[in-house]
């Protein structure tokens, strides 16, 4: 089918697509635009999509923007074991990086009489924002998917928001180092909206910066990516949130790998809530708090790290590859 006048209005009037356009009018005939005009609309629009699946990798999972064999052939090209693999993949790409939802060439087809699949006019439907239980009516009438109104995108916007809401603020990260010293760090752990709107998280840890943001929440839980700004490595976290909407504590792990030996390893994570507003908060520095400090009076750190103390499996560390007879032995 070709590409309806009403979809093809929304991206004509969309204001970073006019953006991208060599004058920015509305109302230009698109059909005279050349490959590379439609080429910089594309890397546009997949970019938006990229990050739509990052947070919702149920576009993918259930391939309303791309099909079941090109998702099979994409992760066995890139070495993948799954979707989730793929997902983190796409969270890995620098911002010059892009992943191909839709091409230039595709897109110049369409107002040029070529016909338009469903799958690429959901992908479109992605980037223009459209709450998935209006996708058919999009469509004219032809529905790809049949779900009730509160399907994930609806869902995960939702969710984002009561982020937004309740979880954005200064909170102060504990964890116990993986040196084998009976150590605490404590560091700031800032959760803030950006520009974009996404949820970001910062933070120094021994001496490294941070920097992530929200991938999603599922199930009660905070799914966080984070990058060490300072070398290669990622971390990613996990917290319990529950039905909580006035956190003090939250509780977590997260996985990344070990700086002399480099294992992967999963520490047990406590986030404390902050009254502090300070814009500068992310920028204090680390503390590292003996097991063995005495404390006089009943203060957020002692309680901590009293429960840290008494807490096993603070730290759970990984091995290097090896055989089955090592494993018997060892």
């Amino acid at each position: 089918m070709l590409l309806n006048e009403k979809v093809k209005k929304a991206l004509e009037h969309h204001p970073q697509v006019l953006a991208t356009l060599p004058n920015g009018k509305i109302n230009t005939d698109w059909s005279q635009f050349t490959r590379t005009h439609f080429n910089n609309v594309a890397k546009l629009i997949n970019k938006k999509i990229t990050q739509e699946v990052i947070k919702n990798p149920e576009l993918v999972e259930r391939f309303l923007v791309i099909g079941k064999l090109k998702i099979e052939k994409e992760i066995f090209n890139l070495r993948k074991k799954s979707i989730p693999d793929f997902i983190t993949h796409l969270n890995s790409f620098s911002p010059y990086q892009v992943y191909n939802w839709i091409s230039g060439k595709t897109l110049q087809s369409y107002w040029n009489g070529g016909d338009a699949k469903g799958i690429k006019l959901n992908a479109l439907f992605v980037f223009l924002q459209i709450p998935f239980s209006k996708w058919g009516e999009w469509m004219n009438g032809e529905k790809t998917v049949t779900a009730p109104s509160d399907m994930f995108f609806e869902t995960a916007k939702s969710s984002m928001a009561v982020v937004k809401k309740y979880f954005t603020g200064n909170y102060f990260l504990y964890y116990q180092k993986t040196d084998g010293s009976r150590n605490i760090v404590k560091t700031p752990f800032v959760l803030k909206e950006d520009t974009s709107g996404d949820v970001i998280i910062q933070s120094i840890s021994e001496g490294h910066r941070y920097m992530g943001r929200v991938m999603s929440v599922r199930d009660g839980c905070l799914y966080i990516n984070c990058q060490n700004l300072d070398f290669e490595e990622m971390e990613q976290y996990i917290f319990n949130i529950g039905l909580e909407t006035k956190p003090e504590v939250l509780f977590g792990v997260s996985t990344t790998v070990s700086v002399k030996d480099r294992l992967a390893i999963g520490l047990k994570n406590i986030l404390v809530k902050q009254k502090n507003i300070d814009m500068g908060f992310a920028t204090i520095t680390e503390k590292e708090i003996p097991f063995d400090t005495k404390y006089t009076e009943r203060t957020e750190e002692a309680v901590i790290v009293q429960y840290l103390k008494q807490s096993g499996n603070n730290v759970i560390m990984s091995r290097n590859c090896s055989d089955l007879e090592e494993m018997e032995w060892n």
